[in-house]
């Protein structure tokens, strides 16, 4: 009885061993098993798609051949000799220039197109058909022609716009009515003097011989209007006259009833006779009479 006990035990032992270990051994192949096609295949995708310095590299790569095999960008070439815009241009500005012979530096500035005379040679000659006598604010139409060794090689009337800049004088500080004028009292700078016409130019001749006609301010270009000629003789002043009457010549003292600059015909009174009479001033404090 015991050992049909002990046989039972046994054999029903060694069945659960065989179905555990079966168990166990199909779990091992699954795991084992190769993974489907599909999966492999999905996997490998996402790898390679998530190797992003490839594309990087390959972009690179090929802008770098776009770069190297784009065509230069095409640029104007013209022979050495031939006759340029900007040399018509220049050529028109001198001979305006030396037509109204102006103290300055001229520019004209084309509101159109100018000629391409490109395929002509140099040496050139520009004419100006219909030069104005005078320079303005505001635009300008010049009537021109242009001729080379062929001849003439047309006709074009273009409107410019033209600036005329040169150094006026600004003062440095507050200026005083009737002080002499003097360049240490003025700074230059370049403006265009079609936009200041009555700007004084700032040359030393343009002060001499003047003094302030009123109070000036700093930070605005000198006009004329601000210049008076400086009087060489002033009212109150007691001056030296000549007389003269052919060859004969008396020099006399008499007041001189208001100012008077270099020219200037103004009223005396003899100091001895107290009589009035007009005398041309001649220098300082210095008149003459001319009967």
């Amino acid at each position: 009885m015991k050992i049909s006990l002990f046989l039972r035990l046994t054999f029903g032992l060694g069945i659960a061993i065989f179905i555990f270990a079966s168990a166990l051994r199909a779990s091992l192949d699954e795991i084992l098993a190769p993974l489907p096609v599909a999966e492999v295949a999905s996997v490998s995708n996402r790898k390679i798609q998530s190797v992003q310095p490839v594309k990087s590299l390959r972009s690179v790569s090929t802008m770098q051949s776009l770069l190297e095999s784009a065509p230069p960008a095409e640029e104007e070439a013209y022979r050495a000799d031939a006759i340029l815009a900007s040399d018509v241009q220049q050529a028109i500005t001198n001979e305006l220039a030396s037509h109204l012979r102006i103290a300055g530096d001229l520019t004209l500035v084309a509101l159109r197109d100018l000629p391409d005379l490109s395929g002509y040679s140099q040496p050139f000659l520009v004419q100006l058909n219909n030069a104005p006598t005078s320079l303005s604010r505001g635009n300008l139409l010049l009537r021109f022609q242009v001729e080379n060794e062929k001849g003439v090689l047309g006709e074009w009337t273009v409107p410019f716009r033209a600036h005329l800049f040169s150094e006026v004088w600004y003062p440095r500080a507050q200026l005083r009515r009737g002080e002499l004028a003097s360049p240490s009292d003025f700074e230059s700078r370049a403006v265009d003097l079609l936009a200041e016409p009555n700007a004084v130019p700032a040359q030393l001749e343009s002060l001499l011989r003047h003094e302030y006609a009123r109070d000036i301010r700093p930070g605005k270009a000198l006009v004329w209007s601000d210049l008076a000629e400086r009087a060489l003789v002033r009212k109150g002043d007691v001056v030296e006259v000549s007389a003269v009457t052919g060859l004969l010549a008396i020099t006399m003292r008499a007041v001189a009833r208001e100012d008077g600059s270099d020219g200037d015909l103004i009223v005396l009174r003899n100091i001895d006779s107290s009589k009035e009479f007009s005398a041309r001033v001649i220098g300082e404090s210095r008149v003459e009479v001319i009967f």
